[in-house]
């Protein structure tokens, strides 16, 4: 049974961050998980936390989150070559290198964010030529929290890249770029905790599978305060997590690689 709730008209307005680009100064929020008190509740209980800070603290970023954008995929079935991409595991589970910067680059959909790592056997590729022109807008580096940000399913799924070869992601992901790494790690875990995933799915918009999550209300989110000491070990933990898991990945290709 859905759930009732009744709030003032003030409740429904959200201030709008830059609205020279848009008609209006605010936003009536009117979507029914908005307003659905296990929702707000997390948000507002956060919020009041001494030391608690929203993902938009420009103090803590290097800057503003962001989307990618539609890649133009450089990788063709009929041209082996053309799907491969430097860092790409091979079947021996080795890392491909990168050509002296010629060989492709790592293209991240929304279907390689999964929740807490990424799926790079879903990643396709774009020329170095595309991604030396869009790396300020789709490109990403090691420590970045990418939140998928569209689509049934996939919505809300958060990683952290944590690789030195060049990548760069589509239009439906999210990047926050912290400046320091140990936040990165601790925001990320924090926004993959029933608490984070909450505050997340308050915020999207949409319907019939059109939903989305817009940069600047992921912003809005609210981090729980932890000593530098706790922000470390849980994103310490989770980096480990995600480390086994690309060890597996490696491990798996290697041991299938043995048969004839």
């Amino acid at each position: 049974m859905a759930s009732m709730i009744v709030r003032p008209p003030k409740a429904t307005v959200l201030n709008l961050k830059n609205p020279d680009e848009g008609m209006f100064a605010v936003n009536h929020i009117l979507e029914p998980e908005y307003h659905q008190e296990e929702y707000v509740s997390v948000c507002d209980d956060t919020a009041k936390l001494p030391g608690a800070f929203q993902i938009g603290d420009v103090a803590r970023l290097v800057e503003e989150p962001h989307r990618g954008l539609q890649p133009k995929y450089a990788d063709d079935e009929t041209e082996p070559a053309s799907l491969e991409w430097e860092g790409m595991l091979l079947n021996d589970g080795q890392q491909m290198d990168g050509a002296k910067g010629e060989r492709n680059v790592c293209a991240l959909k929304s279907a390689s964010v999964r929740f807490g790592y990424i799926d790079f056997d879903s990643a396709r590729s774009v020329t170095r030529g595309f991604y030396n022109a869009n790396t300020k807008r789709a490109g990403i580096q090691r420590h970045d929290v990418l939140i998928n940000s569209t689509g049934d399913g996939t919505i809300g799924r958060v990683a952290v890249f944590d690789c030195d070869f060049p990548a760069l992601v589509d239009g439906h992901i999210t990047i926050v770029r912290f400046k320091d790494p140990v936040l990165a790690w601790y925001g990320a875990a924090y926004l993959l905790s029933d608490d984070g995933q909450r505050q997340l799915y308050r915020y999207i918009n949409g319907s019939s599978g059109q939903v989305e999550i817009y940069p600047q209300d992921i912003e809005r989110v609210w981090i729980r305060p932890a000593s530098t000491t706790r922000m470390k070990q849980i994103g310490d933990a989770l980096r480990v997590a995600c480390g086994k898991h690309n060890e597996f990945a490696r491990d798996l290709k290697a041991a299938l690689s043995h048969i004839a």
